[in-house]
């Protein structure tokens, strides 16, 4: 895809690139609602087989915990490996296209 360029300032480029074209807060969004997924799982595993522990450990505070922890999670998983590999390199938008080294490039998603 061809980035034009909107200004001068290249931290509103790398922005622009890695949060509208790189597309990083649609993934940031399905990342969280699978996550999201998997921790109601969980609760309602551990609900209905493990009932009698359940009722004597569980705490209102564990679900707010439950409610924040897809979300970061989905920053951790998409969002910061998105900031850091995504440039702007002669014109074009590279999303997680500079990676370090060839290792870490293996083992992107």
């Amino acid at each position: 895809m061809v980035y034009n360029i909107l200004c001068k300032n290249h931290t509103v480029d790398n922005i622009f690139c890695v949060a509208i074209q790189g597309g990083a807060f649609a993934a940031v969004g399905l990342t969280a609602g699978k996550l999201g997924l998997i921790v109601i799982t969980l609760e309602r595993y551990f609900k209905v087989v493990h009932a009698i522990a359940h009722r004597k450990h569980y705490r209102h505070w564990m679900t707010k915990v439950c409610v924040a922890l897809p979300w970061i999670g989905a920053a951790c998983f998409t969002l910061f490996p998105a900031i850091g590999t995504s440039r702007i390199v002669k014109g074009r938008c590279l999303r997680l296209g500079l990676w370090p080294n060839g290792g870490m490039a293996m083992v992107r998603t």
